[in-house]
């Protein structure tokens, strides 16, 4: 868990300063998803010997740039800014996205989804942490996995949270029409399961190497989830997680890495490891340190075009997809590759824009598709 943030009863601290505590605000907010491909034909499962394993991951997007935070240059600003990015998460209209996120996935029905950005936006009216006070705000005003949640059950899809980790807890002062209120933003990875899937053995943790911000004596915590999970009689190691963002944590995401795969180094089971992992295929220095670990890439057997995932525009509202490098991806470990495995994206092709003009979300979705004989 991040360390609760007292940010304004250091409100007289340097504006150097202040762009550290915003840094940290920022980090969530940073991350971004794919482009144009077209999805496969699945192939008839009647003449499968074995249901074929379908898998997810999506990072949903929180629908906010911290930008306006990063330049003030007086204090007197950062409620304003917190106001502007406010509006916008709000104004990406995150149940609407969600609406769409839900079709993609009812068009593949994944037995098993890795979900970034899972979000938990909370106000406080008034707030009190530009006095320095310490009372945390409840007020849900998106609980983004409630959200998706229902809209997958209006498409008729039936699945259920598998493994959740807390992992980003922050709470900042903002201006609005009556007053000053609080903004509070908790972040969450989440793994969901198809219902007829047996999940057990869950299990979630913040990895030990995090962002550390010296002045303030902050740790920004990220973490992973796992569970083992059987289709078809075979039990799969399930993990999904959210690496540090590749602007502002380069040391930190490459230990995560690290940590992950040594975590995860005495593991039998087949291993199927989803997320943003925040780290350009092929060079990045993380992507490199999971192949040297022994993890496949399954984008690399059978898929079209290059699977770009982030970014759109922070307003999703670009009508030309802007994305460009491939940070989203799907590694498997300890498991035979059937002859099949089909990858593509979803979320990334303009028929996949709500009528409002917003894409889904920054990031394409990438989904994976083992056949086996």
């Amino acid at each position: 868990m991040v360390k609760k943030l007292n940010f304004y009863s250091k409100f007289s601290k340097s504006v150097s300063s202040i762009k550290i505590i915003l840094l940290l605000f920022g980090i969530l907010l940073s991350l971004s998803g794919c482009e144009r491909i077209s999805a496969p034909i699945l192939p008839d499962d009647s003449t499968l010997k074995a249901e074929p394993l379908t898998v997810m991951t999506y990072n949903v997007y929180v629908g906010g740039s911290p930008d306006g935070l990063l330049a003030v240059e007086n204090l007197l600003q950062v409620p304003q800014e917190v106001a502007n990015m406010y509006n916008a998460v709000i104004a990406s209209d995150f149940p609407s996205r969600a609406a769409a996120i839900a079709q993609s996935i009812k068009a593949y029905q994944p037995h098993l989804i890795g979900l970034q950005e899972i979000s938990l936006i909370r106000r406080q009216s008034p707030g009190d942490r530009i006095t320095g006070g310490l009372v945390e705000a409840e007020e849900v005003v998106l609980d983004f996995l409630q959200i998706l949640m229902d809209a997958l059950q209006a498409e008729g899809l039936n699945y259920q949270v598998a493994a959740q980790v807390e992992n980003l807890d922050i709470e900042m002062p903002m201006f609005t029409d009556t007053g000053i209120d609080d903004v509070r933003l908790t972040d969450y990875d989440v793994i969901l399961s198809r219902s007829d899937v047996v999940v057990s053995r869950p299990m979630s943790t913040n990895y030990t190497n995090a962002l550390t911000i010296e002045m303030l004596g902050l740790e920004v915590q990220r973490g992973y989830i796992a569970v083992d999970a059987t289709i078809s009689g075979v039990t799969y190691r399930v993990i999904n997680t959210h690496l540090e963002a590749e602007e502002l944590g380069q040391g930190s995401r490459v230990a995560q890495a690290q940590e992950l795969v040594n975590n995860l180094q005495d593991e039998t089971l087949p291993i199927i490891l989803l997320g943003d992992f925040n780290t350009r295929a092929p060079d990045g220095t993380a992507y490199q340190i999971l192949l040297s670990a022994g993890y496949v890439d399954v984008w690399q057997m059978d898929s079209e075009g290059t699977g770009k995932t982030c970014c759109q525009d922070d307003d999703i509202l670009n009508e030309v997809s802007d994305l460009s490098v491939r940070i989203d991806q799907i590694f498997v470990r300890n498991l035979k590759l059937p002859a099949s495995v089909m990858t593509h994206t979803v979320g990334d092709k303009p028929a996949d824009r709500l009528p409002s003009g917003l894409w889904p979300s920054d990031h394409a979705g990438v989904v994976a598709h083992f056949v086996f004989e």
